[in-house]
């Protein structure tokens, strides 16, 4: 019984150490897309609501027109985000406008 004890106790400490050197990494990479964001419209939402789950990456390098990245935010409702209609267009119009296709 005393053996198990300590191997709780032993992977207790372990997760508090790996969750101390990783929470930073975590705050640090959500701090900092926010400014590399040009500002407009819905920045403040998209920050707010996507960042949960992704990273500056994929707006930057992922280009659609204003109706695909609505369509994208319609199909993120579908897997569980919890965005009013207002929030989703709001996104799909700074997305569309920052982020939106580039014409030659």
């Amino acid at each position: 019984m005393q053996g198990t004890k300590r191997v709780a106790a032993a992977i207790g400490i372990l997760a508090a150490v790996c969750g101390a050197l990783v929470a930073p990494a975590f705050a640090q990479q959500r701090s900092r897309p926010a400014v590399a964001f040009p500002d407009g419209p819905g920045k403040d939402v998209l920050v707010a609501k996507c960042f949960q789950c992704h990273g500056p990456s994929m707006w930057m390098v992922q280009r659609q027109d204003r109706r695909a990245w609505e369509a994208t935010l319609y199909r993120m409702v579908g897997r569980g985000a919890l965005w009013t209609e207002e929030d989703i267009k709001a996104m799909a119009d700074y997305l569309g406008s920052a982020y939106g296709r580039k014409t030659p």
